[in-house]
């Protein structure tokens, strides 16, 4: 007998993430529903990585693949190519989660029946960074109010898609390095999809980026960035260093 196909497909892109991700592992064996299976798309990490994912495959069901991608958008699409479940969510390899974020997640998804959502963020690191708690908030609420105009916001790469409907608008554009995230949820409104922000699924973000770089550097980028975008469609340009891997932070 042939095993059921999970409700969701978890797609974590990882480089270097040693010591980030066995965070996130074990919330998911702590989920409260586990319809789910796992899809890690690892970018040839040059750390233990590959090990630490799988020491978890006794308590999870992870499938972890060696993929040659150009950046995390063709990580996420390529994730999103090896899944089988209904929906997708893309977690970040630093994200945290609660017992109940998979259980809420359905239980939504079932009452609004939409084709994107995407769930709160707030801050992990509140004590180094305590006014972040004050910020995110605003932020989310920006989103939100984001999603009503063409030139949408996303909260970073965290967000679950129908597959279907990723695979009709296109995935992730791989031509971009950064504001990925910001590009696929206009697709959707292009498409004419309402994207969900939900304040009753969250995840909790964290500010190692802002811990390397220091405050002044990030919210620069952040603004540059969103300034841009405000007034074009797409970020073509390379407007300052983005690096990723769990490596340098």
């Amino acid at each position: 007998m042939k095993n059921k196909k999970p409700f969701f497909s978890i797609i974590i892109p990882t480089f270097n993430e040693e010591n980030f991700i066995p965070k996130l592992l074990t919330d998911l064996i702590k989920q409260t529903d586990k319809n789910f299976e796992i899809i890690v798309s690892d970018n040839f990490s040059q750390d233990k990585t590959k090990k630490v994912v799988l020491s978890f495959k006794s308590k999870l069901p992870i499938n972890f693949y060696l993929y040659k991608g150009k950046n995390v958008a063709a990580q996420r699409n390529f994730g999103a190519i090896k899944s089988s479940g209904e929906y997708l969510i893309f977690l970040d390899a630093d994200t945290r989660i609660n017992q109940s974020f998979v259980k809420k997640l359905k239980n939504v998804i079932k009452i609004k029946k939409g084709l994107v959502f995407i769930p709160y963020s707030y801050p992990q690191e509140t004590k180094i960074f305590p006014e972040m708690k004050f910020i995110f908030p605003i932020l989310n609420s920006v989103v939100e109010f984001s999603q009503i105009f063409g030139k949408a916001f996303s909260a970073g790469g965290n967000m679950v898609w129908e597959k279907n409907f990723f695979k009709r608008v296109g995935g992730f554009d791989e031509s971009l390095d950064i504001t990925e995230d910001h590009d696929i949820i206009r697709k959707a409104h292009k498409w004419g999809v309402k994207v969900n922000v939900l304040k009753e699924v969250s995840i909790k973000f964290s500010l190692r980026r802002m811990k390397k770089e220091g405050r002044l550097s990030l919210f620069y980028k952040t603004f540059i960035s969103h300034l841009y975008l405000s007034f074009n469609e797409k970020l073509r340009k390379k407007l300052f260093e983005y690096n990723m891997g769990g490596h340098i932070y």
